[in-house]
């Protein structure tokens, strides 16, 4: 298990923000527009939240990766247990992750699509069964 002291500062290199998951493929196009921005992710994580990743470091990093306000860090930083820490964790951090427009254009095809077909149909059957 890797020690802070140790640490590559791997979190200190991103911030991740909270999503409501897409359910329309409005939110989907949305997602599209996020990827087509550099340094930008989506993923969802292993508690099945989805998160939009921003790969950027941390301004209080000296170039050996060690924190120059650690003392006096934000709390988030302080309350980050070293269990959770991405360098010790042995299953992937993230569940299915997008860095790209067309990878999330693939799983529109592949995935989206389908499933949005397939409701609609059922939508209609069950349309059918009514009687006026």
């Amino acid at each position: 298990m890797i020690k802070c002291e140790d640490c590559r500062a791997e979190c200190c290199r991103e911030v991740c923000v909270e999503m409501d998951p897409p359910e329309t493929i409005e939110d989907w196009d949305i997602i599209r527009w996020m990827l087509a921005h550099e340094n930008v992710a989506v993923y969802i994580d292993e508690e099945d939240a989805w998160l939009v990743e921003f790969k950027t470091k941390c301004r209080k990093l000296d170039d050996h990766n060690r924190c120059v306000i650690y003392k006096t860090r934000p709390k988030i930083c302080s309350d980050h247990p070293v269990d959770d820490c991405v360098m010790n964790s042995k299953d992937p951090a993230e569940k299915l992750r997008f860095d790209s427009m067309d990878q999330v254009e693939k799983h529109i095809e592949e995935v989206i699509k389908p499933k949005l077909l397939k409701e609609s149909q059922k939508q209609l059957e069950d349309l059918e069964k009514w009687k006026f």
